[in-house]
Formats: C-alpha cells, sequence, structure tokens
C-alpha cells in the first residue's frame, strides 16, 4: 500500500462525525416546544388523522427533517400533548388538596365551596379542555390504553382530590358524608356537568356568566344534601 492510499485510509478511519446538540441545548428545547404547540394547535383544530407531520413542522417554523428529529411521528407528538394535560390536573389536583386539606370551618365553608365550585367550571369548560376531550373521544379506538390514561389521572385525580377534601370535611362534622367518593362525583357533576356535556357535543362553549351561575347553583344543591345542619338556620347561598 502507497504512503498516500495509506494516509488516505488512516484519515478515513480517523475521521469523526461532528456531534450533534445535545438534547438540553437551548435550541433543541425551543425546536421541541415549538413542535409540540404547533401539533397542539393543528391537532385540536383539524384532528389527530387531518394533521400531518410537514403541516407540524411549516407551523413551526423547522424543516420537515428538523420535525422528524424532534419527534419521529404523529403518535409520540399526540401522547406528549395527553401526557402535559394530564400533567397540568394533577398539579392542579395537588394545589387543590394542598389549599382545602386544611383551615376550613362552619363560617368559610360556603365561600370555600363557590370558590372551588367557580374555578372548576372555568378551568375545565374551557377551550383547550374541551377540545382535547373532543378529540380524545374521536381518537379513543386508536389511543385507548391513552384515553384510559386521561381518564383516570385527569377527571379522576381530581374526584380523588374532591373525595379526600370532603372526607375530612365529614370528619370534622362540616359535612354529612357517608360516601366520599359519592360526593365528589356529585359535586363535580352539578358544578360542571350539563355545559361540560353541551360544549363537548355541540362544540361550542356556553358563555362565561352561563358557566359560573351553573356552578353556583350547582354548589348550593351540593350543600343542601350534605352541609351539616348549623344551629339558628341556614345561610342563604
Amino acid at each position: 500500500m502507497s504512503a498516500i492510499s495509506s494516509g488516505s485510509a488512516q484519515s478515513g478511519r480517523g475521521a469523526r462525525r461532528a456531534p450533534g446538540p445535545r438534547a438540553d441545548d437551548p435550541r433543541v428545547l425551543r425546536s421541541r416546544a415549538a413542535v409540540v404547540e404547533a401539533a397542539r394547535q393543528l391537532f385540536l383544530r383539524d384532528g389527530y388523522a387531518g394533521t400531518t407531520m410537514e403541516e407540524i413542522a411549516v407551523l413551526a417554523g423547522l424543516t420537515k427533517r428538523t420535525g422528524y428529529n424532534n419527534y419521529p411521528d404523529k403518535h409520540a407528538l399526540f401522547t406528549r400533548i395527553v401526557e402535559e394535560a394530564i400533567a397540568y390536573a394533577e398539579e392542579f389536583a395537588r394545589g387543590l388538596h394542598e389549599e382545602l386539606a386544611t383551615g376550613i370551618t362552619a363560617a368559610s365553608l360556603r365561600p370555600v365551596l363557590h370558590d372551588l365550585g367557580r374555578r372548576m367550571a372555568l378551568v375545565i369548560v374551557s377551550r383547550d379542555v374541551v377540545a382535547l376531550r373532543r378529540l380524545l373521544i374521536a381518537e379513543s379506538r386508536e389511543f385507548p390504553a391513552l384515553a384510559r390514561k386521561y381518564f383516570d389521572r385527569v377527571p379522576g385525580q381530581v374526584l380523588e382530590t374532591l373525595a379526600s377534601v370532603f372526607e375530612q370535611l365529614g370528619r370534622a362534622g362540616l359535612l354529612r358524608v357517608a360516601d366520599a367518593r359519592c360526593a365528589a362525583a356529585q359535586f363535580a357533576y352539578l358544578v360542571v356537568g350539563e355545559p361540560l356535556d353541551h360544549a363537548i357535543l355541540v362544540g361550542k362553549l356556553p358563555p362565561r356568566k352561563q358557566v359560573v351561575a351553573y356552578a353556583r347553583e350547582g354548589v348550593a344543591t351540593f350543600l343542601a344534601r350534605y352541609e351539616t345542619p348549623r344551629s339558628g338556620g341556614r345561610e342563604k347561598g
């Protein structure tokens, strides 16, 4: 082998591909966030089947190749978007538990539950939540495990938190609760049931004022059933 060919071989063997950017590189993080946000917008607007990876890359302002480098397919993106919604709901549930676990008295019970009902209604009967639930229902045959996971860890987790709070309020003598899980489910439906069903099936959100009014009436109905009677009569809700 000549010196030239030997040198060329050694040069080829010694060549190293330039390392790609690290996963925690700010540019990579920005690209991934842009892809996820673009996919979220398109999935919620056009549906899963009506969205392509090319469209996601264009909306994210990236090349198709860069889009695929971040997420290999729509399945991975859809899963990521649902998991982000699950994480948000779990954080919401933890915040509720920390906020409501202690400090509620007979005097504060009504305003606390009315505030809880209003906040729950406005969070749940909102554009993004309704759109995601409509999308999950439409794609539940394609993603049955993901739909189940969402059910267990979003509405399911909120109901578990409410049940824990109502059980504590029952032990404190503020509520008459024989079945805390049943009471939690009734509270949730009384607060958001009809507006949420309407929004999911019809695809149109009711006015904010209507959502708040429905929640207030729902809490009043819940209290009429579960609040421990106080001496001197009840306050008007």
